[in-house]
């Protein structure tokens, strides 16, 4: 071998001259199969002998035969070339991967995402979820039409043009939860007496954001009473919440669905009461919104379908 100060000076396009001689067998058709003359194949291949004291081609009636030292370095260089493509098959898979960009609050992640996350189509999908919280509208909108958002999950559809959305949800049903040990927890109802009296935790996703369950739809008729729940605690995290009412005296009001994934596949420690008669709810609807010719529609479209299909089974 030469010397390592003429290792400096390699060319390592030598390399593919090489593999394309021993594959092809001789020099006119690794030439056409690198899309070079015969002749700079022949340079090439005398630039590479020069490299070696032995010689690494003979001449045969069938072209040219690589020796045995031409072997090993071969053997060595193929090595070298199928970890430079496995770099770009890396890449590929990468690129090629199913993505998709979720906007939404915690709700859409502890929710939503967690139970989607077992579906074997779902586990094929890269998700990025990213909080909506104090995010303006405005905002919004902007990263659905760039792309930095495939897709927003909220209870307020993006109606402008160019935005398609549908309904994935509707929380119709509301019931309040309290700790396991709470005084309470013997009640199968609560009282308007032991409702307002009650301190409350509250979910609130931001503070741009209005309330999930405002108190002034909570009574059928507010001429026979009017009141406003105690807040003690208020959160924008649905998990910080319940982990706040399974550990105090607190209750809150919360769609009944969302109770029953936190009690029994959760396993929080909190017993699910009705509220008082008097109440009335107003559905909270779920929505997704996407770009109408987004790139990744195929995706957003599945992930939607996927969310609407979960819905339909927690009525």
């Amino acid at each position: 071998m030469g010397s390592k100060g003429a290792n400096k000076d390699f060319d390592y396009n030598l390399i593919k001259i090489l593999d394309a001689i021993i594959s092809a067998g001789n020099a006119t058709k690794a030439a056409k199969r690198l899309g070079i003359t015969p002749a700079a194949v022949s340079i090439a291949l005398k630039r590479l002998q020069s490299h070696y004291h032995e010689e690494l081609f003979i001449r045969g009636k069938d072209g040219l035969l690589p020796t045995a030292k031409a072997l090993e370095i071969h053997y060595s260089f193929r090595q070298v070339i199928e970890l430079v493509g496995e770099t770009f098959q890396s890449v590929n898979k990468k690129s090629d991967k199913t993505q998709i960009t979720i906007l939404g609050s915690d709700i859409i992640e502890s929710y939503y995402l967690s139970q989607l996350s077992a579906r074997e189509d779902f586990e094929q999908i890269l998700v990025s979820h990213f909080s909506s919280r104090n995010i303006e509208r405005e905002q919004i909108i902007e990263r659905l039409f760039t792309s930095d958002c495939d897709l927003l999950i909220s209870i307020d559809p993006i109606i402008v043009p160019g935005i398609d959305h549908q309904l994935i949800d509707s929380f119709k049903s509301f019931v309040c939860i309290c700790s396991g040990s709470h005084m309470l927890s013997q009640l199968s109802q609560l009282s308007l007496h032991h409702f307002y009296t009650s301190r409350h935790a509250q979910y609130q996703s931001g503070t741009s954001i209005p309330e999930v369950i405002n108190d002034s739809a909570l009574l059928v008729d507010e001429r026979w009473y009017k009141a406003k729940r105690n807040i003690g605690y208020r959160s924008d995290s649905i998990n910080g919440l319940i982990s706040m009412v399974e550990r105090s005296s607190m209750i809150a009001l919360i769609p009944l669905k969302i109770a029953l994934f936190y009690k029994n596949q959760r396993k929080y420690d909190i017993k699910i009461i009705q509220p008082p008669p008097e109440l009335s709810f107003r559905p909270v609807q779920v929505y997704a919104s996407w770009k109408k010719n987004s790139r990744n529609l195929a995706v957003i479209n599945g992930t939607v379908s996927m969310l609407h299909t979960l819905s339909s089974f927690r009525r």
